[in-house]
């Protein structure tokens, strides 16, 4: 899935993209691992030859947006179109020697990105409905232009309003027409506040205030310095802890922002642990027990009989995949089997 940082210019966008990479980007789209305490305690216990976090796609090639009050361009539009969620990277600090196009003000600078989405979409649902008043099947119930109509008249209100399709209550079937459109304001987002580094353990209350409004619109957000983020990620793990304890924080803010992401792209981690390969698994929220086989291999999937599970709850209270077995923790399932996050998988198959 494509993660697209979105920013103005000078936010820190590559600075911060480089720091959640872990010094691991070639270019400017990267797989980034999902920090997960979970997979490093299995890694340590099994001790496999290889393994395999889960990871996200960040990429760093979107058009850096001009200034302050100014609309998108069509290419910064269209690319992020194509994105599956986007992360906005907003400046906060202050630098003598990095220029800007305003004063510093990161609470406006978020509202007017978030503006700017909101009117590229009610842009398209007004010229929609006003091709839509030409069809002859708008008053026919169930009609696909009839369904677009319906809709495009709930949304238009609150969109003028200034709220987002992500934040709007929307049925099955309205969320399918919404991504024929891929109206960029109906995408996942989550918000990185790129602070000066005394803010980062500590925001001012009117970021604290606009964090928790942007949660009640299900934006998840934080405040990063993101040239401390990039010292950190160059630091050997084992003398990282220090560091970030003489700021004040107890992980790297980075990591924080990328569970964000991968929580706001609707997946859940289930793990395989074998000796010659451990790996974490991303997969959509909801899926069942057959989706997992086929996101191992499709052989697998062809030839599921049942699935063993063990949540790693139990597995970390028992030390072991074996002591969880012993201990009558182990679970076999079917096809239809909602995988949980944090499961360890086998699946049995006709091989």
């Amino acid at each position: 899935m494509k993660v697209a940082l979105i920013g103005y210019s000078a936010s820190g966008r590559s600075t911060l993209y480089r720091a959640a990479s872990r010094g691991l980007a070639k270019g400017d789209v990267t797989a980034v691992p999902v920090p997960d305490t979970r997979f490093d305690t299995i890694v340590t216990q099994v001790k496999p030859k290889k393994q395999t976090p889960a990871t996200v796609i960040l990429h760093d090639d979107l058009e850096p947006i001009s200034g302050s009050g100014k609309a998108f361009s069509l290419k910064l539009i269209d690319s992020a179109k194509k994105a599956d969620l986007l992360l906005h990277v907003v400046r906060g600090f202050d630098s003598p020697v990095v220029s800007y196009h305003d004063t510093v003000d990161a609470l406006r600078d978020q509202e007017g990105v978030d503006v700017e989405l909101v009117l590229s979409d009610l842009q398209i649902v007004e010229n929609r409905l006003e091709r839509l008043k030409r069809s002859t099947t708008i008053k026919t119930s169930g009609s696909p232009d009839y369904m677009e109509n319906d809709l495009f008249t709930r949304i238009k209100d609150p969109l003028e309003s200034g709220v987002p399709i992500r934040a709007m209550e929307l049925t099955e079937d309205d969320q399918t027409i919404v991504r024929n459109y891929q109206f960029l304001s109906s995408k996942p987002m989550v918000v990185a506040f790129n602070v000066n580094e005394d803010e980062a353990a500590n925001p001012s209350a009117g970021l604290r205030a606009r964090i928790d409004e942007l949660a009640k619109r299900d934006t998840p957000a934080f405040p990063v310095c993101a040239t401390i983020e990039e010292e950190i990620a160059q630091l050997d793990p084992v003398d990282q802890p220090e560091f970030l304890q003489s700021l004040g924080l107890t992980e790297a803010a980075s990591y924080r922002v990328i569970r964000a992401v991968y929580s706001a792209l609707g997946l859940i981690t289930f793990f395989t642990a074998g000796d010659n390969d451990t790996r974490a698994w991303p997969l959509r929220k909801g899926s069942n027990a057959l989706k997992a086989a086929g996101t191992i291999h499709n052989d697998i999937a062809k030839g599921f009989i049942r699935a063993e599970i063990v949540h790693y709850d139990d597995y970390l209270a028992h030390g072991s995949l074996d002591a969880a077995y012993s201990a009558g923790k182990m679970s076999l399932e079917g096809k239809e089997y909602t995988i949980q996050d944090g499961d360890l998988l086998h699946i049995r198959n006709k091989s």
